[in-house]
């Protein structure tokens, strides 16, 4: 029983890539160049998920869709990216996150939820008489790539499609290339004196996980429980890891999605991205073959598109590389009319 009040407890209080809120709001400067569209929807339990469409006032062609990664993010963030999208004449809609500015309910970053509220909001986006004959394109960054891929699994479709320093195939990797980088965000979750400890007790729990595809959280945590002393595993280890959430997202699979994108996809990461492995997603990308995939590597870039050191607790984080603008733009600019 103690059991498992603590595995509801931390369900409660534990979410996906859990990160703290930062200062990372800020107004889109000479905001009366552009229209302004406030969007909204009333969802589930009366909770209101907000955004805004932002287009040039005159002709263009082309509108970016931004879901954002991990954290308390509004749709003040981005801003630095947006202003450059609408100067090159491309329309941007952002939306705030449950919990967070205009919208309302409570927080919650877990991939299910955000990909059920990205389809709330996206639904009513799509009835703006201002996106009439343009092309819509996603832009996932992190986290939202994989909500981006989750929508595009339930035949929501874009004309195009943008990956920023997004995983390619099991998300769930990347938390062992980041213990191995010495990023200690799951040292609550998985428990172990060295990386070498951590990494060999998500090996053991993912072969679970595996090879016992219709199992719940519940039942995989007592097969662990009983097995993991051979394996020379330390059942305290994993046992905050086995919840419900975290087992639906260690289950999520996104290659048969990118194998079958047949529109325009520009996977883009920067080679100094220490939360996303870029080597992987190449050989991942390299695997899937698929021909309407480009693969992008910024030099000197991290998982931002901004240079190390940068300040991620304030907006400066959002205060991307101009060549990464400029490439976004004119692979934009260069899609098939």
């Amino acid at each position: 029983m103690k059991k498992i009040l603590i595995i509801i407890l931390l369900f409660i209080s534990v979410l996906t890539f859990c990160q703290e809120k930062f200062n990372n709001e800020k107004e889109i400067e000479n905001i009366q160049n552009y229209k302004v569209e406030e969007i909204s929807k009333i969802i589930d339990n009366n909770i209101t998920i907000s955004g805004t469409l932002l287009t040039p006032k005159f002709k263009f062609d082309n509108v970016i869709v931004i879901i954002s990664g991990t954290g308390k993010i509004s749709q003040k963030a981005h801003n630095y990216l947006t202003e450059y999208m609408l100067k090159n004449n491309i329309g941007v809609f952002r939306f705030d996150k449950r919990g967070v500015g205009k919208s309302t309910g409570e927080y919650n970053d877990q991939a299910k939820v955000y990909t059920n509220d990205f389809l709330e909001i996206f639904s009513e986006l799509k009835k703006s008489q201002t996106l009439e004959n343009k092309k819509i394109g996603f832009l996932g960054h992190s986290l939202g790539g994989i909500v981006s891929l989750k929508v595009i699994e339930k035949q929501i479709l874009p004309n195009f499609l943008i990956q920023w320093s997004a995983p390619i195939g099991k998300p769930r990797d990347l938390l062992k290339y980041q213990i191995n980088n010495g990023i200690r965000n799951y040292d609550n979750l998985i428990i172990g004196k060295t990386a070498n400890d951590k990494i060999k007790t998500l090996d053991y729990i993912f072969d679970l996980i595996d090879k016992n595809p219709n199992k719940t959280a519940w039942e995989i945590w007592k097969t662990a429980k009983k097995e993991s002393k051979k394996h020379g595993i330390n059942k305290k280890s994993f046992s905050n890891y086995l919840m419900p959430h975290k087992l639906e997202e260690a289950r999520i699979d996104n290659t048969k999605t990118l194998e079958n994108i047949n529109f325009p996809t520009l996977v883009i990461i920067g080679k100094e991205d220490i939360l996303v492995n870029p080597k992987q997603s190449k050989t991942k990308l390299d695997e899937i073959g698929n021909s309407n995939i480009e693969f992008k590597e910024m030099d000197k870039l991290n998982h931002f598109m901004t240079k190390k050191g940068t300040n991620e607790r304030t907006n400066e984080i959002y205060n991307v590389n101009l060549n990464f603008k400029e490439y976004l733009v004119n692979w934009i600019n260069n899609l098939k009319k």
